[in-house]
């Protein structure tokens, strides 16, 4: 099939929505001569942080000189953007190619009497295949949802890295600190080690537990490990120095937010595992990574004058991070803020935390299906800031909030990731 026809296909698959589990994938892998046992893998799960912290780790495994693959979800611009080798995404006649073999094993696997596959499941296996015949050297891989039934749970990675852990699809993972712990936990495997970004005690018991039963070592990232140098408002970067048991790291991180801090100590744990696993990865490996890294749509810096940040803060820690972020990182005289929300989020906390810190709010809609509607959201925002309207077309939203703005002023585009993608688009197209 050709890249439209392969397309079509994926698409096709959405009407059997999530049906969670390994079984289908595993299955279909094996059809396929299980590539994903020929990759070294690095598996990461989380809430909030594991897209960063694979940004991150594959960008300093480039650095090292190695050929990497990254696997992410969702996309922002492009559906190629999922599956990348060292930065650059998959061409849309290999994404064909290795959809057509993957429909092949698919049917088969119709044929023995399984039910169909998510579309999650069809892109997961066509990335394991993807990376195995191109030859990389490791692969990064984010964990869709979850992580015990999540179809990227189906090989036994060289490290296991787990991200901040809060509230978020608690209809699938639980309603608990303890019971979201579990299912992130399923991807820690016999005698891998997991590092782990700070968690809180009700989370954390669940892992040590874990981590016990399956005899893998669990390294710990101190949540007092990263000190700050000086703090530039308006700048891309952040200054900060991380301290690990074995030596101490000057970065210049490339990403901004107040939990990149912890995220980069965290990949920097990893760093030093791989390295005692016999991995080539120098120090000046590690700070030219973190120097160069980039990660489209997260506290991004899109234009100045005013200053038109983006950031796909969709859950009540994202929002949490993001409030704390601007009061940190950016000085400005007024905030004009878009908001785009899905409505299976914990709206109103979101909004509370939010919205009191800008002037002028646009509510929009995602462009999902479990979006938030723009004039009802602007319903709820205007119960804590009176100051809301509402906007249906996003260039239309984005030009109004420009008008609002002043030079000197922050211009803040937040929410849902299937608005930044989008918004992103327009920002770009209306840049003087």
């Amino acid at each position: 099939m050709n890249y439209e026809e392969a397309m079509e296909y994926i698409k096709s698959t959405y009407k059997f929505g999530s049906n969670y589990g390994t079984e289908r994938t595993k299955k279909i892998l094996e059809i396929l001569g299980n590539p994903q046992d020929k990759i070294k893998c690095i598996h990461i799960a989380g809430t909030n942080g594991k897209g960063s912290m694979s940004a991150m780790t594959a960008k300093i495994l480039i650095s090292a000189g190695y050929k990497v693959g990254m696997y992410t979800s969702p996309f922002i611009e492009e559906f190629e953007e999922r599956i990348q080798i060292n930065g650059t995404n998959i061409q849309k006649d290999d994404l064909a190619k290795v959809i057509t073999r993957v429909e092949k094993a698919v049917n088969e696997v119709l044929s023995l009497g399984y039910d169909n596959p998510t579309e999650f499941e069809i892109i997961t296996c066509a990335m394991f295949l993807y990376f195995c015949e191109q030859g990389v050297d490791f692969a990064v891989i984010e964990v869709g949802l979850g992580g015990r039934q999540d179809s990227t749970n189906v090989m036994i990675p060289i490290a296991c890295v787990i991200a901040s852990i809060s509230f978020d699809h608690m209809q699938i993972l639980g309603d608990t600190l303890e019971k979201i712990a579990l299912e992130k936990s399923g991807i820690i495997k016999e005698n891998v080690p997991v590092i782990m970004y700070p968690q809180e005690q009700e989370a954390l018991d669940v892992f040590k537990r874990v981590c016990e039963e399956k005899n893998a070592k669990l390294i710990l990232v101190d949540r007092n490990s990263v000190q700050e140098k000086e703090i530039i408002k308006n700048s891309a970067m952040q200054e900060i120095i991380v301290k690990t048991q074995d030596d101490s790291y000057d970065i210049s991180l490339n990403l901004l937010g107040v939990h990149q801090k912890l995220n980069c100590a965290t990949v920097i744990n990893l760093m030093e595992v791989l390295i005692s696993q016999g991995i080539d990865i120098k120090k000046t490996d590690i700070l030219k990574g973190l120097r160069e890294v980039k990660w489209i749509g997260r506290l991004e810096i899109m234009r100045r004058e005013p200053m038109v940040v983006l950031d796909g803060a969709h859950n009540i820690d994202g929002i949490t991070n993001l409030t704390n972020s601007i009061k940190k990182y950016f000085k400005y005289d007024k905030m004009v803020l878009i908001l785009g929300i899905l409505a299976d989020k914990q709206v109103d906390d979101m909004i509370k935390m939010l919205t009191p810190i800008a002037s002028k709010i646009i509510a929009v809609s995602p462009h999902s299906d479990r979006a938030k509607g723009a004039k009802e959201l602007a319903q709820i925002i205007k119960n804590t800031n009176p100051n809301c309207e509402y906007e249906e077309d996003y260039a239309k939203a984005y030009k109004k909030a420009l008008s609002y703005c002043d030079k000197d002023d922050l211009l803040m585009i937040a929410g849902s990731l299937y608005l930044i993608g989008d918004m992103r688009k327009v920002v770009k197209n209306n840049i003087d």
